[in-house]
């Protein structure tokens, strides 16, 4: 008895010592964007991510959630400007569980019918996060800023019915201007081009997504 009695304590501070050895430990670093993630290790895996992380914008915060040997897991938690929650992604369950609706955006899905049931397409990682690696992508042509006047632009995504980026148009008009450009999605990362598809009576469709501003020009 007295044996049994010595090997269980000798495996639990074993079971201790272990875990000490192998804690954790928060690491800064700047990632895609010029963001900063504050990310947590262990201190036995250095490099790959494992538990609670924050993506900053300056001291605004654009994301939490946990990562597992370097993956994205459970529920990420974005945000707008001044901390607003605006999006809740489930990496876990590849579902979509909040989206604040955003004005600028405007949708177009082909063969719709009075009294279809339909969830509009996203970008995971929300408007604020997620967007902007794709639209930090486009670059106002140099002729445009020469012509005075407002021009509208639309950035134009067409999304399969798997959630996947298919085409990125850019389009610039106005009375004195009006062209389009095609945006080279091999030079994207695979983050970028994933997005939630648009649903129509629960079923997955392809769709468009508008993200709608304007230029001026003094």
């Amino acid at each position: 008895m007295k044996t049994l009695l010595s090997l269980l304590l000798s495996l639990i501070c074993f079971s201790v010592s272990a875990q000490k050895t192998d804690s954790t430990h928060t690491h800064y670093r700047y990632v895609r964007g010029g963001f900063i993630e504050h990310s947590t290790e262990l201190k036995s895996q250095r490099g790959v991510k494992n538990g609670i992380a924050t993506i900053l914008s300056g001291k605004k915060k654009l994301a939490t959630g946990m990562y597992k040997n370097n993956e994205r897991i459970g529920r990420w938690h974005f945000f707008c400007p001044l901390d607003t929650l605006e999006q809740i992604y489930n990496y876990s369950t590849k579902k979509l569980e909040y989206n604040a609706p955003i004005e600028e955006l405007t949708f177009e899905i082909d063969s719709l019918k009075e009294g279809d049931k339909v969830i509009y397409p996203a970008k995971i990682g929300g408007h604020l996060y997620g967007m902007y690696f794709l639209t930090s992508r486009f670059r106002i042509p140099n002729e445009v800023k020469n012509i005075k006047g407002f021009h509208k632009l639309n950035y134009i995504f067409t999304i399969s019915d798997s959630g996947q980026l298919t085409n990125f148009e850019v389009k610039i008009s106005s009375l004195s201007y009006n062209k389009a450009e095609i945006m080279d999605l091999s030079k994207l990362h695979p983050d970028d081009l994933a997005f939630v598809p648009a649903k129509v009576n629960g079923h997955a469709v392809k769709s468009k997504l508008i993200v709608n501003g304007d230029i001026t020009v003094d």
